[in-house]
């Protein structure tokens, strides 16, 4: 696996990092070249999302948790994974590196770095990650899924360029097909996500939230929602004690399928599921992670609830009684359901995939450039 064109992606673990460089990868692959996933030991489990691209896992550690000796533990884990990935990518000679952040992103980004191998880092938040912060100096670009990405350093602003957040091909599949509101006494689709860890906060609100709807809205509902696997007994049994139709499990494999057919979704605000939400065009309900790193979900989410397309609860005020009055307000004014859609629709990035692969060209086309006759191209 030596090929020219072959491009390593460096990702942390969990969704809203794998799930865009998912995206990119799919894009690459149209476009010809070898894709290589490097990420932690969690990227096993996502091996069967990246058809076509191999997956190595690197040792990684995060310094933010607990305690001295965890805190060493883990520089020592990192210490490690950059060794070890600088030996694979001296190995395999990529054209370039795309980071996108968390921890396991770290010991492939830097090691590129030191090897003076073309980097890239994608920020999918509205604040860069302490991650990416790190490497922004080594980097030659940072693409960003917001257009105004918080920093605090002017030199990370000069580096940054809006490409968007990139979603699967499926989810794009979704774009300008447009939103149905529900109708009279028609049934009323709900999508609740927690992200790609679940969330026990809406497990414990959101059931009793919709028991507490006026039977004329509760006798409609046709609910989706993903549990954390030790939730989803309870959670089935208070759907069943109020006789809610409900579908449960600990992740689902057709989220397309769902938010095409979803009137209203209550989530977490984390950036793939914003991107997801915007380029389907769905109103929604959040309810942003209160121990998120900067408190980067709740930024996130200011953007939707500013242009009219979501509502926002922080975590703290998610109670049974606040879920139910905005869930009930929201699903008996389709018209504004409605609106919230189209609102939502067009803040969707439906070519931020090809964004992102288009200004990683321009970069390797510019350090071969430069290895050629010691110039920056034109």
């Amino acid at each position: 696996m030596t090929e020219a064109r072959h491009i390593i992606l460096a990702s942390g673990g969990t969704g809203g990092h794998i799930f865009p460089a998912r995206a990119l990868g799919e894009e690459l692959l149209a476009r010809g070249y070898v894709v290589t996933l490097m990420t932690d030991m969690r990227g096993e489990k996502y091996e069967e999302l990246f058809p076509g691209v191999r997956v190595l896992r690197v040792a990684s550690g995060s310094p933010s948790i607990r305690g001295l000796l965890g805190k060493v533990k883990a520089a020592g884990a990192l210490l490690g994974g950059f060794v070890q990935s600088r030996r694979l990518l001296r190995r395999l000679k990529p054209s370039a590196v795309v980071s996108f952040g968390g921890y396991p992103s770290m010991p492939p980004a830097a090691a590129a770095a030191n090897l003076g191998i073309p980097l890239l880092l994608h920020e999918q938040n509205a604040v860069l990650g302490r991650v990416n912060r790190l490497l922004a100096n080594r980097a030659r670009f940072i693409a960003t899924s917001f257009e105004n990405t918080e920093s605090g350093d002017g030199k990370r602003i000069a580096k940054m360029i809006h490409t968007g957040n990139p979603v699967r091909r499926a989810i794009l599949a979704l774009a300008g097909k447009g939103y149905s509101a529900p109708r009279d006494e028609g049934p009323l689709n709900l999508l609740i996500l927690g992200g790609s860890q679940g969330a026990t906060i809406l497990s414990d609100v959101v059931p009793g939230a919709l028991a507490a709807l006026p039977e004329s809205l509760r006798a409609r509902l046709q609910v989706t929602q993903q549990c954390r696997p030790e939730d989803l007994e309870r959670v089935a049994a208070l759907y069943r004690e109020s006789a809610i139709a409900a579908t449960l499990a600990s992740f689902f494999d057709n989220v397309p399928e769902l938010l095409a057919n979803c009137h209203l979704a209550i989530t977490r605000s984390g950036a793939s599921t914003l991107a997801e939400l915007g380029v389907a065009g769905r109103p929604a309900l959040l309810v942003p992670f209160k121990h998120a790193m900067d408190d980067h979900q709740r930024k996130n989410a200011e953007e939707a609830v500013s242009a009219g397309a979501a509502r926002l609860v922080l975590q703290e005020d998610f109670t049974v009684e606040e879920a139910s009055r905005q869930i009930a307000d929201l699903l008996s004014h389709p018209d504004h359901l409605a609106a919230m859609a189209a609102a939502m629709a067009s803040l969707g990035e439906t070519h931020a995939a090809k964004k992102l692969a288009d200004l990683l060209e321009c970069t390797i086309a510019a350090d071969t450039e430069i290895k050629k006759t010691g110039k920056a191209a034109a």
